[in-house]
């Protein structure tokens, strides 16, 4: 999961996520609750975590039955995950791709997206037609992003407006099932400054319509 005030954008260098984590699984975050709810009431089948960072919300779904893919850009994030999954004996697929040009080869009963989208501008809206493309009829996306206009951090274009999501994900035929903003807590990385212990956040959920025979078994 990323914090996106951590990642300076175009025109500015490119941020090193790589150089965020330690690779060893010692900074797997505890999942994240409120994102995972949607999950339980559905029967595990394939969940895809898309920008998974160091695995928290990706292990927890494994450990639920859940036959998880995590994608994340950074290869410490995904060596990290894999290590935390060796020691709990969890199985997962586990990719290196950066999700504005990553494309599904199947679909998935869940797709989470945690603090992890791109900043505003095509790849955001590359990523978010991956998480949709990516969904089996019936699936259902949990996104959680930091609240444009509720936070008082960030630059232009980093976070989001609960607008925008809901926009998006309708244009991509997906069902709007909450649209939420909320105060939640800051994910933040060992080592990193721990203040404000809260923030805003857009939380959504989506489901896809069962338009098509397709399924994600």
């Amino acid at each position: 999961m990323h914090d996106a005030r951590h990642t300076p954008h175009d025109p500015r260098p490119a941020f090193d996520w790589d150089a965020v984590y330690r690779g060893d699984g010692s900074d797997t975050s505890a999942p994240d609750p409120l994102l995972l709810a949607p999950a339980e009431a559905l029967t595990p089948g394939k969940a895809l975590d898309l920008g998974c960072g160091a695995g928290g919300n990706a292990l927890a779904l494994a450990e639920r039955g859940w036959r998880v893919t995590g994608v994340d850009i950074a290869p410490r994030a995904i060596a990290g995950t894999r290590a935390s999954a060796c020691a709990r004996g969890l199985e997962l697929e586990l990719l290196v791709a950066d999700t504005a040009h990553w494309r599904p080869e199947t679909t998935y009963g869940f797709v989470l997206s945690s603090y992890a989208l791109p900043p505003r501008g095509q790849a955001r809206t590359a990523t978010l037609a991956a998480a949709a493309a990516a969904l089996a009829p019936g699936g259902i996306l949990a996104l959680g992003e930091w609240d444009e206009e509720g936070c008082t951090w960030g630059e232009s274009g980093d976070l989001v407006t609960l607008d925008e999501i809901r926009t998006h994900l309708t244009a991509l035929g997906l069902d709007i099932l909450r649209a939420d903003r909320l105060r939640v807590p800051v994910h933040q990385h060992p080592g990193h400054e721990q203040e404000p212990a809260d923030d805003a956040a857009v939380i959504v959920t989506a489901r896809k319509p069962h338009d098509t025979l397709e399924s994600s078994d």
